[in-house]
């Protein structure tokens, strides 16, 4: 609750002055103009000045996706029972465990009863509600439909979720065989190693070359530690700021897109978020050059970011949309034939639904046989690491026993 300042006049023309309480300058409004005045200006009382710095604890909670998806399908299912929309939103945020989401909700709540549409209520927190969504919504408003958007809405996400976790959960093993490696001779170069080379030295053992290996291995990371760790902090922010620099970014995409076997694992998932999104937008009645402008913000790649702008441009004078992927080269002829065919009979959203599909089975395919690939490498990598450790350990032991026998 706010406080307001409101002037108006009776029905005999008096004038009035006063405060009053209420959830929003709509609300109070509609509570003057039900008394019977007319209403002349309503507006936020000025407090009394004080400074009072504080930080939103809920500003650190994390919301996932599945957070998302669950309330949209529960707005779905409420607005889908015949439930009026201000209702169902008070009813979601009730219901809503993740705090920093049930504080949005409320606001959006808040927001509707004042008189705002939905889509514009939720505009007012991108960092929570994506433009996709937001567009989505303000479509099913249109349309008279936001059950059945919302519906859709869900389900793009859910694909989205379930797509990106087969990502991550392809290239979780190897990684952790990667970092586990490193770790393990970290550990035994910069704590057992040294008391072994004490000993042999002690012994007058002429150290193997494994050993001298990682023994100097060890000094060198003793003596610069400090010029590593700057090093990989370093490393670290200039790969972040290429990948959020405008200029550097599209070089860094491009790159990627590149590599001899990446580069065609990172197209085909691009190929696929891409027709998905548009799929979605297009099904929920946004029309063609809004959902082209979507697809562009939403899209991560600067490469077909740039690609998708001028196929919008393109198509805003006339242009069909799968001429304008051909011409780009980043689009394979499978994807740009079913586009074309899509675009000709009216059925673009299914058509790119069903490119979609086929790219993220592709994905699937490719994500395996990477693995397949890739882990055997890594064994092989970490049996060599093992089998240095041990030879750096074991053959200056050999050496001992021939000095004593000596």
């Amino acid at each position: 609750m706010a406080n307001y300042k409101y002037k108006a006049r009776d029905n005999k023309g008096r004038a009035i002055n006063g405060k009053m309480d209420a959830a929003s300058m709509g609300a109070a409004v509609d509570y003057l103009r039900k008394q019977g005045y007319v209403v002349v200006s309503v507006k936020p009382e000025s407090p009394a000045f004080s400074f009072q710095f504080s930080i939103p604890l809920t500003m650190f909670i994390k919301i996932k996706l599945e957070d998302l998806i669950m309330c949209t399908n529960q707005l779905s299912a409420m607005l889908g029972s015949g439930i009026p929309l201000s209702t169902a939103i008070d009813i979601l945020a009730d219901q809503t465990e993740n705090a920093r989401l049930k504080e949005a909700i409320q606001k959006v709540s808040a927001d509707i009863k004042g008189g705002t549409s939905f889509a514009n209520a939720l505009l007012k927190y991108p960092d929570i509600f994506p433009q996709l969504f937001v567009n989505m919504v303000a479509a099913g408003e249109v349309a008279g439909n936001l059950d059945e958007v919302l519906l859709r809405v869900a389900v793009f996400f859910e694909k989205q979720a379930q797509f990106s976790q087969k990502v991550i959960s392809a290239l979780f093993y190897p990684v952790i065989l990667l970092v586990f490696s490193v770790v393990v001779i970290v550990v035994v170069v910069l704590t057992v190693l040294p008391s072994f080379v004490s000993i042999y030295k002690d012994a007058g053992v002429r150290l193997p070359l494994p050993t001298l290996i990682l023994y100097n291995l060890n000094l060198f990371i003793r003596a610069w530690w400090p010029l590593i760790l700057s090093v990989i902090a370093a490393m670290v922010l200039i790969f972040r700021f290429m990948r959020i620099g405008k200029r550097i970014k599209p070089i860094m995409d491009r790159i990627m897109l590149d590599l001899p076997v990446l580069g065609k694992l990172t197209r085909k998932v691009e190929i696929a978020r891409i027709s998905r999104t548009l799929a979605s937008l297009l099904s929920s009645g946004i029309p063609m050059l809004q959902a082209l402008d979507t697809l562009e913000k939403t899209t991560g790649n600067a490469i077909y970011s740039g690609v998708i702008k001028e196929a919008r441009d393109k198509v805003g004078k006339g242009g069909a949309l799968a001429e304008q992927f051909r011409i780009s080269g980043e689009f394979p002829p499978m994807p740009v034939k079913m586009i074309a065919v899509g675009e000709e009979a009216g059925s673009l959203d299914k058509m790119l639904s069903k490119v979609a599909d086929f790219y993220e089975s592709a994905v699937d395919y490719s994500l395996e046989r990477l693995t397949a690939m890739v882990e055997p490498i890594f064994l092989v990598l970490i049996g060599g690491i093992v089998g240095m450790i041990m030879a750096s350990v074991i053959l200056p032991i050999f050496r001992m026993v021939e000095t004593i026998r000596r």
